[in-house]
């Protein structure tokens, strides 16, 4: 499936058509919100991250929480209360700076993004995460923010290239080996995450799952003469 996917072949055996009633295909199975492929693809690229920044960063979490905005502040962007992003962490940009990021994955062979330059894509989404966190995050959390937008081809948006730089120098200082080998590493561990995931996705079952109704033990009656019958029913003599 991996090297149909890499030359565009058509992948066999999948379904002619999807469980949102489309018809079915590697675009559509990358894009269709059905199954959970799309958060699944997403937290492994996010968890990949954690584990390099987890590295050289302090105090790195997990979709941590923002701050609610108080009434009277009029910050443009997101103003919901309990809005989380990916990733915050101390130390990427600065011995005491804490930075927080957002992960966003994109498909360009999407029929939204057709005939469109893909730079033009990349800035795009930079821009909407920006314009919908980057002044909240300044304003209220009193921290950067930092936008990593890569695409289910593996491409990275300007941002995130800049973001892995800097990780892959901090990565290489620390433990004294080669900048080119942090960052082949880095960039391999973010393919394979990508690539599984789109696997995944490609092959994953969409349906509706069947609840487990099996009762407990417990609740279970071995008894199996029917109520009423037990009096009259002896048991046969041989």
């Amino acid at each position: 499936d991996a090297l149909r996917l890499r030359y565009g072949w058509q992948i066999p055996n999948i379904p002619a058509l999807c469980v949102c009633g489309k018809k079915n295909s590697v675009d559509h199975t990358l894009t269709c919100k059905n199954g959970g492929y799309l958060i699944f693809r997403h937290n492994k690229v996010r968890d990949t991250n954690v584990a390099f920044l987890a590295e050289v960063c302090h105090d790195v979490k997990t979709e941590p929480e923002l701050i609610p905005i108080a009434s009277r502040e009029h910050i443009p962007g997101n103003s919901e209360d309990k809005a989380r992003l990916d990733i915050s962490a101390r130390g990427l940009w600065g011995p005491f700076q804490r930075t927080m990021f957002d992960v966003r994955i994109f498909h360009p062979n999407a029929d939204s993004y057709k005939d469109r330059d893909i730079k033009a894509v990349y800035t795009q989404h930079e821009n909407i995460k920006r314009k919908n966190y980057e002044q909240r995050v300044i304003q209220v959390e009193k921290c950067s923010f930092t936008p990593l937008v890569y695409s289910t081809l593996g491409g990275m948006a300007p941002q995130a290239r800049v973001f892995h730089r800097r990780l892959a120098e901090l990565v290489a200082e620390k433990t004294h080996e080669e900048y080119r080998d942090v960052m082949s590493l880095m960039r391999t561990k973010l393919s394979f995450a990508l690539l599984k995931s789109v696997l995944i996705s490609v092959r994953g079952s969409r349906g509706r799952q069947l609840r487990n109704v099996e009762l407990p033990i417990s609740d279970i009656s071995f008894n199996l003469i029917p109520d009423g019958l037990s009096e009259s029913y002896s048991s046969p003599k041989f």
